[in-house]
């Protein structure tokens, strides 16, 4: 894949989970994305948990609920009761992406969604967490994937 995809190729390849249980938006003034950006979408949407996603020009959430009366916006907020989330912060002419904000009721939901976003991410990318207040869950995530050089 290139550097970057196209509105219309990321569209096809949206497609199928739009055609199903699954909804990934892309805000409309964006008219490409970075390809690590796609597949982290596409790596998300494949988790059985996740049902909405939203791609921004600078970020990415994804979310087992929407708020309700903003049906495009997934929930990400941190400590809510019910939804399962993540919002990530990128930055391409960096290549840092920024945990920005994961919530996840049930145990192990969170490293899967980490997993989702890191699985697929080139090496000289960085993984950053700005604020953490997770009693060291991010601890665990940076020994987990050591192969990255974390932000904290």
């Amino acid at each position: 894949m290139s550097e970057f995809i196209k509105k219309q190729e990321f569209d096809k390849l949206y497609l199928p989970y739009n055609v199903h249980d699954k909804q990934i938006w892309v805000i409309s003034r964006v008219k490409q994305l970075p390809s690590v950006i796609v597949k982290m979408a596409i790596s998300l949407a494949n988790l059985d948990f996740i049902k909405y996603i939203r791609v921004c020009d600078e970020t990415l959430s994804a979310s087992s609920e929407n708020f309700p009366k903003r049906p495009k916006v997934p929930i990400v907020k941190s400590n809510h009761k019910t939804a399962i989330g993540i919002e990530i912060l990128y930055y391409n002419l960096d290549k840092t992406i920024n945990f920005y904000e994961i919530n996840s009721p049930l145990k192990g939901n969170g490293g899967k969604m980490v997993e989702a976003v890191l699985k697929e991410l080139p090496k000289d990318w960085q993984p950053a967490i700005i604020m953490d207040w997770s009693d060291g869950f991010w601890d665990k995530m940076e020994s987990k994937y050591k192969q990255f050089n974390w932000i904290r």
